[in-house]
């Protein structure tokens, strides 16, 4: 197990071939290598890791536009998953965006990602909305909203 206090970092550029192969395994519509290295490079995208042994366990993306941290994508290597880093990740990430300008997380998972929902919701996220055939494939998705402190919904 890793450091706890050291838990969630920045991630690294050479990274990003890792979080392509994630992308591929766990998302039906991935990211490409050359979309994630675009991203990566904006300044108001953030891309956090949780590494174990060295390894990408899992990754968090996010961007600042205004008060708005939009959620790109979430996910954890499904040979590391049930170890709480899904949750811990976006818990971490909330001061993060905070200290880039935003006051709450916005973003969309698939209505039928159950174990995603739970872990949103344990940690204080809301399901907000649905959309119907947001997805490519047509799958409906919830839109979920996280305010990083109470009353900051304007």
């Amino acid at each position: 197990m890793p450091d706890e206090r050291r838990l969630v970092e920045d991630l690294r550029f050479e990274e990003l071939g890792r979080v392509a192969e994630i992308e591929a395994t766990v998302f039906p519509e991935p990211l490409d290598l050359a979309s994630l290295e675009r991203l990566y490079r904006d300044p108001s995208v953030r891309y956090l890791a949780i590494r174990e042994e060295g390894r990408l366990a899992a990754y968090f993306g996010f961007q600042v536009s205004g008060p708005t941290a939009l959620v790109i994508s979430n996910a954890t290597d499904p040979a590391y998953r049930r170890r709480g880093y899904g949750g811990r990740i976006l818990q971490e990430a909330e001061a993060i965006a905070e200290a880039m300008g935003a006051r709450w997380f916005l973003g969309e998972v698939r209505v039928s990602n159950e174990p995603q929902r739970q872990v949103l919701r344990r940690i204080g996220w809301r399901e907000i909305g649905r959309c119907q055939s947001f997805f490519g494939n047509g799958e409906d998705a919830y839109i979920v909203f996280r305010c990083f402190r109470e009353g900051t919904w304007p």
